[in-house]
C-alpha cells in the first residue's frame, strides 16, 4: 500500500513537471513570434525541476524551448521598452556637450542654457548616452 502511494505521489509530481511552468503560466506565449530575451521566471521555475531529478527538469525546459514560452514574446519586449522610455518627461530636457562633469560646471552650462540661475539640488537629473 505504502510503495503504491509513493508511486502515485513521484507520478503526479513527474507529471506536474512534464507540463513545463512557461506553457503552464504563459499559455498565451505559444505560437507568438519569440524575441531573443529569456524570460528568467519561467528558466527559474523550469531549473525547480532539476530538484526532482536531471530528466524532469530537462523536460521541462525542453518543452518550454519548443513552444517558445521561455522566451518574453516581440510585443512584450516592445511593450516594456516603450513603457521604460515613455515615462520619461522629455519636455524639459536639456543635451549639454560637456567635458567637465563637476555640479559647478553642470550648473553653469544649464544656466548658460536656460538663461536664470540653476542649483542641481532643486533638479532632478537623468543622464543618457
Amino acid at each position: 500500500m505504502f510503495k503504491k502511494s509513493m508511486l502515485i505521489a513521484l507520478a503526479g509530481t513527474l507529471l506536474l513537471q512534464l507540463t513545463a511552468c512557461g506553457t503552464l503560466f504563459h499559455a498565451e506565449r505559444k505560437g507568438q513570434q519569440a524575441s531573443t530575451q529569456v524570460d528568467p521566471t519561467v528558466l527559474i521555475l523550469d531549473c525547480c525541476g532539476f530538484l526532482f531529478g536531471i530528466i524532469p527538469g530537462v523536460v521541462a525546459l525542453v518543452i518550454d524551448y519548443s513552444n517558445n514560452t521561455i522566451y518574453y514574446t516581440k510585443a512584450e519586449v516592445r511593450a516594456n521598452q516603450r513603457s521604460s522610455m515613455e515615462s520619461i518627461d522629455r519636455s524639459r530636457m536639456i543635451a549639454v556637450k560637456m567635458d567637465d562633469m563637476s555640479n559647478e560646471a553642470i550648473e553653469k552650462a544649464l544656466s548658460r542654457e536656460l538663461g536664470q540661475s540653476v542649483s542641481l539640488a532643486d533638479l532632478q537629473v537623468v543622464a543618457a548616452q
